[in-house]
């Protein structure tokens, strides 16, 4: 969620490379994101009719928490 909070969208393509994970393991992932209305899908109208995924407003809020965490995490103690 903090990969797309800081990308405001993404597609599936750009989201493996910059990922680096399995096919399966992001489609597994956005499907659960979805599911809890954290994230939206936007299709594109136009050609070449791409697919985005988006941050709910929930989704937002949500990762908005995660950055606060990382940045936590991050510090030195």
């Amino acid at each position: 969620m903090i990969y797309l909070f800081k990308r405001n969208k993404v597609n599936i393509s750009t989201a493996l490379k910059d990922l680096e994970i399995g096919q399966s393991a992001l489609y597994t992932t956005l499907r659960k994101l979805l599911q809890a209305n954290l994230i939206a899908e936007v299709k594109e109208d136009r050609f070449p009719f791409s697919r985005f995924f988006v941050l709910t407003d929930k989704g937002r809020k949500v990762a908005e928490h995660l950055v606060e965490v990382e940045k936590i995490l991050k510090e030195t103690p």
